[in-house]
């Protein structure tokens, strides 16, 4: 069977239309992809190229229809070429294609005008088609390592095979013998190879399109899975019909605590992850209704029984024509718990700045006016806060005040260096004017912050202090005239102490002049030491009346000394005993065991401080008991007042020790006379010596407790050791060897004039006396005393002046004596010690004052010697117990050592009696140890009465 050459062209022609139909629905379905397009076009160029080639062979056409039919085939193949390089993504090339189509053209054209040489144009079709398919087979060899490998390496084939066909063709077209015409032969077969090549790569550029659609497919089906299994949020794809899970990725296993394979082939009701059976429902009724929901609010129950909440989105999907909703659950109980703090600390801002009483506001600098008040405004200037907010800054201020936060206000915006929110908070008094026009006086406290929009305001708290300043006024005025008082009390303490002091210096140097009798009986000695004792006592007590108003003028130091405890415990039972016994309190005095006899202390101001604790003590406890307890541990010293009189509150306790404060049960306390600085005083006191003074009271109506904690020093432990004994001899009189020292004593009181005038011719010196100041500068002058013993209170002239005088002449007059100068006064206060030796005293000597002290100071200023006697000291007898029982001296000695409270002399006493009568020694120590001196008195009566009868009997 032949088929004849026309129809095969037919057939050509028919299929590369047909092809080019197919690329041209394949270029449409594929809009997105660059390179169909072109496919199309060149496969449409190149089949009506070979339509005019059909056309010349069956009809005589111009030479110039033949070279466009060579050139269209050229073109379409070229656009063939451009298409598959733009399909893998080349984005250049086209400047190149138009100059091989212009060249193709102008080729073709040329050989057309130049004449009719088929040869020539069979082989330039031929190289063309041969060169560009093997350009095309040359970019599609370039995509072997990509998706597509076997499709390429397909249409690879068939552009190499077309290429080598054609380029066989031309190397045939110059080979045959008439060349001028071409053989049936490749006629035929350039036909059937072209309908086969054209076939196969129109099929195999279909084929590239979809692979790389699949590739494309699959490429996105993995990004999904990707983001599937990447989404944070739970994902899970349920079918509608039974609500099954379906799949579900990482995200749903954290926030629900199950495996996937737990999860899938399951649904959510056997899950149980929905907390409300409610929002169950009304998630289907949406989805039913809308087909898609979002931002749907619940509680999703985990796994292991807790709660998280969870936003829910979902949307109705048909897979395979089965309808299926794809949910995403958002976990957002962190934000709850943000959005709940937020909402509290919201609540709990609205609620102090709504209910405070100081005004918190903020200012617009920049605008020059508030933007906020909180409402307790209304209660500070009786605007409300919207009122407020409507008025201008000078309708609150008073001009000055004004003025004054104007320019802070100005110096921080326009001087102040460095961030503004950086700046330290300014604080002023101002002074506000309230709505009905009264002034309030206000603090406030300003800084600068930046609001949610990074502009710069100022945030300030203004706080109400008129009542604050009024309250200042009157302190002030109050503390004015407590220093008034204060001043007025050691002028009058002053005053008193010497008027005191005068007399005792008498009562104590008549005393001891007459001890050194030795015609006195035993009894009358013992009268002696009673009075020499309480004598001693009184200026004890007055001592600390000065060393008080020292305190308070600030003048105190702390000066540690051996200090008997027991004693001390003791005096203060015999000075607060009567106190107590006159309100009929119980007043109990203990000292524990372990108590060392003596510790290291500043005696003076321990006393003070329990002189005003038990003071306080008794004044305010109307019924009970008052008790003084020592005790130790191994560091601290304790000593604790204690009663069940009206207590402090609380809420006073922590200002109990501040100046001028006068609790709630000072001020109902009708006898109370102070100005609350007792306590205060003491508390100072504590702290000066190393210690401190603390209290406790359960509240009113429960008492109080004071605690007085110091250091625990004994002699043994302590660098400050006991003072020596007194020494057991007096001095007599002035050795027979010295010679006769004169003594000018200035004194206007006769009686202490006398006392030393006594002394001082017992001793052996000779005196004269003077009642004033211009006395004894006439008689030193004229006698030229050695010592004169100067008193600084004289009429006519004072002692301080007569020193001055004296030192004043004796630097004039050389020749003259300079006698040393003692001065003598009982106002010890302020620097009375420093005045004198400022004048040019020798030596201070407060009165009244021992005779050994006398003796020492001569001894000092004018290396006197004397001679010394033995001090008798009358004992008691040997032996405490006789044949008749007790020994009635020694019964005495008891009963006077209770009524001085003879702490030492009681204890040596009672020691007599230990070896012969230890019960009645171990009664007796007892009630010593516990200061019951009333018990001992009852004790000595009723042995006194008992012996009394068994010797009348």
């Amino acid at each position: 069977m032949s088929v004849d050459l026309l129809t095969l062209s037919i057939a050509l022609n028919l299929a590369n239309l047909l092809q080019s139909a197919a690329l041209a629905g394949l270029a449409l379905a594929n809009r997105d992809r660059v390179g169909p397009g072109w496919w199309a076009a060149g496969m449409g160029v190149l089949a009506a190229g070979l339509i005019l080639t059909t056309l010349r062979d069956v009809a005589l056409l111009p030479l110039e229809l033949h070279a466009i039919s060579n050139a269209l085939v050229g073109i379409g193949m070229l656009l063939l070429h451009y298409g598959v390089s733009r399909f893998f993504g080349d984005s250049g090339g086209r400047r190149w294609f138009w100059l091989a189509a212009g060249l193709i053209v102008a080729a073709n054209l040329m050989l057309a005008f130049t004449g009719d040489a088929p040869p020539l144009r069979r082989i330039l079709f031929s190289v063309v088609i041969a060169l560009v398919s093997m350009l095309i087979a040359q970019r599609l060899l370039r995509e072997l390592q990509t998706d597509t490998r076997p499709v390429v390496l397909f249409l690879a084939i068939v552009f190499l095979v077309n290429s080598a066909f054609f380029a066989l063709r031309a190397v045939a077209s110059v080979t045959e013998a008439d060349w001028l015409t071409v053989s049936p032969s490749w006629q035929t077969a350039t036909y059937l190879v072209s309908m086969a090549t054209t076939t196969l790569w129109t099929f195999g550029l279909i084929l590239l399109v979809n692979q790389e659609l699949v590739n494309r497919q699959h490429e996105a089906v993995q990004q999904l899975e990707q983001i599937f299994a990447a989404q944070p949020d739970a994902v899970l794809l349920s079918r509608l019909t039974d609500g099954v899970f379906v799949k579900v990725n990482h995200g749903f296993t954290t926030i629900s605590g199950y495996s996937a394979d737990e999860a899938i082939g399951k649904d959510a009701l056997t899950l149980n992850i929905w907390r409300s059976p409610e929002d169950r429902r009304r998630w289907a009724a949406i989805m039913r209704r809308e087909g898609a929901c979002t931002g749907l609010e619940f509680d999703f129950r985990r796994r292991d029984g807790t709660f998280r909440t969870c936003l829910l989105s979902s949307k109705v999907v048909t897979i395979r024509g089965v309808p299926h909703a794809i949910s995403i659950v958002h976990d957002i109980s962190e934000r709850k718990q943000m959005e709940e703090a937020l909402r509290r600390s919201d609540a709990r801002y609205r609620l102090i700045a709504e209910n405070t009483t100081d005004v918190i506001w903020l200012y617009d600098p920049f605008k020059s006016q508030f933007t906020f008040f909180s409402p307790s405004i209304e209660k500070l200037i009786g605007y409300s806060a919207a009122e407020a907010l409507d008025l201008p800054l000078s309708a609150f201020l008073k001009p000055d005040s004004m003025q004054h936060v104007k320019t802070a206000l100005d110096y921080m915006l326009h001087e102040w260096e460095g961030e503004l929110t950086n700046a330290p908070p300014w604080t002023a008094e101002i002074e506000l004017i309230h709505r009905h026009g009264q002034i309030v006086q206000a603090e406030i406290v300003t800084s600068f912050v930046r609001d949610e929009d990074g502009q710069l305001m100022v945030l300030g708290v203004a706080r109400d202090i008129t009542t604050r300043k009024q309250t200042e006024i009157e302190l002030r005025l109050a503390r004015q005239q407590a220093e008034a008082a204060n001043r007025a009390k050691s002028a009058f303490l002053a005053n008193v102490s010497h008027e005191l002091r005068t007399p005792l210096h008498a009562v104590l140097g008549f005393a001891q002049l007459m001890s050194r009798d030795d015609n006195l009986t035993a009894t009358q000695h013992e009268y002696l030491a009673i009075i020499n004792r309480n004598s001693e006592h009184l200026l004890h007590l007055i001592n600390e009346v000065l060393d008080l108003a020292k305190i308070e003028s600030g003048r105190y130091t702390y000066t540690p000394n051996p200090l008997d405890v027991r004693r001390l415990l003791a005096d203060l039972q015999v000075l607060f005993g009567p106190q107590a016994a006159a309100k009929q309190l119980q007043f109990i005095v203990t000292c524990e065991d372990q108590v060392p006899p003596m510790i290291v202390s500043d005696e003076a101001k321990i006393r003070h401080i329990l002189i005003n604790l038990l003071g306080n003590a008794i004044k305010f406890t109307h019924c009970g008991s008052v008790c003084l307890r020592a005790d130790t541990d191994k560091q601290q010293m304790y000593f604790v007042v204690e009663d069940t009189g009206v207590g402090i509150s609380p809420l006073e306790q922590p200002y109990l020790f501040r100046p001028f404060f006068q609790g709630k049960q000072t001020v109902n306390e009708a006898s109370n006379t102070g100005v609350g600085l007792g306590l205060s005083i003491s508390y100072e006191f504590a702290r000066l010596i190393g210690g401190d003074l603390s209290v406790y009271s359960a509240g009113e109506g429960h008492g109080s407790r004071f605690t007085l904690a110091l250091p625990l020093r004994t002699p043994i432990t302590s660098s400050v050791t006991l003072s020596a004994e007194p020494a057991k001899q007096r001095a007599i009189q002035v050795r027979a060897d010295q010679p006769v020292y004169r003594m000018l004593v200035a004194d206007d009181q006769p009686t202490h004039a006398l006392l030393l005038i006594s002394l001082l011719r017992r001793l052996g010196f000779a005196v004269q006396s003077v009642t004033d100041g211009e006395q004894a500068l006439a008689v030193w002058r004229e006698w030229q005393p050695h010592m004169i013993w100067l008193d600084l209170r004289m009429p006519q002239m004072d002692g301080l002046t007569v020193a001055r005088q004296i030192r004043a002449i004796c630097a004039t007059e050389p020749g003259l004596l300079q006698p040393v100068i003692i001065a003598l006064s009982a106002h010890v206060l302020g620097d009375t010690a420093a005045s004198v030796l400022a004048a040019g005293c020798d030596e201070f000597l407060a009165k009244p004052f021992p005779e050994h002290e006398v003796v020492r100071l001569i001894e000092q200023h004018l290396n006197v010697q004397f001679e010394y006697a033995s001090v008798v000291i009358r004992e008691v007898p040997e032996t405490a117990i006789h044949d008749q029982g007790y020994h009635p001296a020694w019964c005495q000695a008891l009963r006077q050592a209770v009524q001085v409270a003879h702490f030492q002399r009681l204890q040596e006493l009672v020691g007599m009696i230990e070896d012969q009568r230890p019960d009645d020694a171990r009664q007796l120590r007892n009630w010593i140890e516990t200061f019951d001196y009333e018990a001992v008195r009852q004790w000595l009566d009723r042995l006194v009465s008992s012996q009394t009868v068994d010797r009348v009997v």
